[in-house]
């Protein structure tokens, strides 16, 4: 599953890394900053409103 979102460098990456990790599972998640649309990548198994709610939750939703 690839959704957009608005991480912008590697700093907000790491603000919320944490939280996805606890969400989608270290190592299971991607965001590509170098993409215009900074694709989030992770497990089509994930709840996808919950990663949106935990995007919107540091303002980081596209």
């Amino acid at each position: 599953m690839t959704i957009d979102t608005k991480v912008n460098c590697n700093n907000c990456k790491f603000k919320i890394h944490h939280e996805l990790n606890q969400l989608l599972g270290e190592g299971k998640w991607n965001i590509n900053i170098n993409l215009p649309n900074k694709p989030l990548t992770f497990s089509d198994n994930a709840n996808v409103e919950e990663v949106q709610d935990l995007l919107e939750e540091f303002k980081m939703n596209a």
